[in-house]
């Protein structure tokens, strides 16, 4: 089985649409979504759809949260708040609903979904660093845990003996005995001077764990962020390369 795994969309229904070619063409078979859907990007609407029609599960971020509900999160981003607030008036009842009817967290035996980090899932902290890699390791047993917010592909392993390194080959086989936390990037607001929209895909059969980047017309999805008003800051960011 081919399971892909979104994460912080953020309204990008330009760089949506073309991960769900790509993971077309991998053949996947289901799709995770890990939250914040919305916010930043001009098409939240789009982006929900899209999401309630393909997923088969989904959690919600902070972003998706303070869109709905701004007293249950705290955001001090005065252009994030702006953000919200336009994001606000293009939903609907129906879509607040789906949002409020959704968990920040999902467990089965095998992997763990969180938008944040799954020791204190809400707390949103950013899990980059082999010390925290560490720590969080404790608090599961799960083979995988996939987790977003931080708009990286980042991909920390344990071994049977306890040891925890990090892996940025891009596509990792994996063995028994292993644990993994697994970043899975940003598809609508990447932050590694990377524009390409980012997931991730874990095979079964093949035991892989394989980020992915997808070009998409970066330009069209700045350019809409601008007309409708939201913060340039926003665009920017999408434009953003490595020196």
């Amino acid at each position: 089985m081919r399971i892909a795994v979104i994460s912080d969309i953020h309204g990008n229904i330009h760089a949506l649409e073309a991960v769900e070619k790509d993971m077309k063409e991998m053949g996947v078979d289901r799709i995770f979504c890990l939250g914040d859907i919305i916010n930043f990007g001009a098409h939240p609407k789009e982006t929900i759809d899209w999401v309630k029609d393909n997923c088969h599960l989904v959690i919600k971020g902070e972003h998706d949260i303070f869109v709905v509900d701004p007293g249950e999160v705290v955001l001090s981003n005065p252009f994030a708040i702006k953000s919200a607030d336009w994001t606000y008036d293009q939903l609907s009842q129906e879509d607040f609903d789906y949002i409020n009817s959704l968990e920040n967290f999902y467990e089965e035996p095998e992997f763990i979904l969180t938008h944040d980090e799954p020791s204190i899932p809400g707390t949103y902290h950013f899990l980059t660093s082999l010390r925290d890699a560490r720590e969080t390791f404790t608090c599961f047993d799960n083979r995988f845990c996939f987790y977003g917010h931080a708009h990286l592909q980042i991909l920390f392993v344990k071994n049977s003996s306890g040891e925890v390194f990090s892996d940025g080959s891009g596509k990792y086989s994996y063995s028994d005995n292993q644990q993994f936390l697994i970043c899975a990037g940003s598809v609508g607001q990447p932050r590694d001077r990377d524009p390409r929209a980012g997931y991730v895909v874990v095979d079964t059969e093949d035991r892989t764990i394989e980020f992915r980047r997808v070009f998409y017309d970066v330009e069209k999805a700045a350019a809409d962020i601008l007309s409708a008003g939201l913060p340039e800051v926003f665009a920017q960011i999408l434009k953003m390369k490595k020196d």
